[in-house]
């Protein structure tokens, strides 16, 4: 018998973790099939008809919360972005002086 074999990089990590980064690229991929759904033509004709909400057509109305929606859960997933490393910009910095 053999022990484990040693992680390479074709293994998930510990406790099966995607990493990071990985992971927000399927949440905005995500994120764009569920806006692909939102603004897609069954679902806007739904909201199509004449009726108004606070003087607003339906359609506008739907339209514009999808949207708004769509920007937050974008702002959400990409508000903690990893810390790149510096050393283009204190290359730059030390040449300039």
């Amino acid at each position: 018998m053999t022990g484990p074999e040693a992680p390479g990089p074709d293994t998930q990590r510990e406790g099966g973790q995607i990493p990071e980064p990985e992971r927000r690229a399927e949440r905005l991929a995500g994120l764009l099939i569920l806006g692909l759904a939102f603004l897609n033509y069954p679902l806007l004709t739904i909201f199509s008809g004449d009726s108004f909400v606070c003087g607003i057509p339906v359609l506008y109305f739907y339209i514009f919360s999808a949207w708004s929606f769509i920007i937050a859960v974008t702002a959400f997933v990409l508000r903690n972005r990893p810390s790149e490393p510096r050393a283009s910009s204190d290359s730059q910095d030390s040449a300039d002086r």
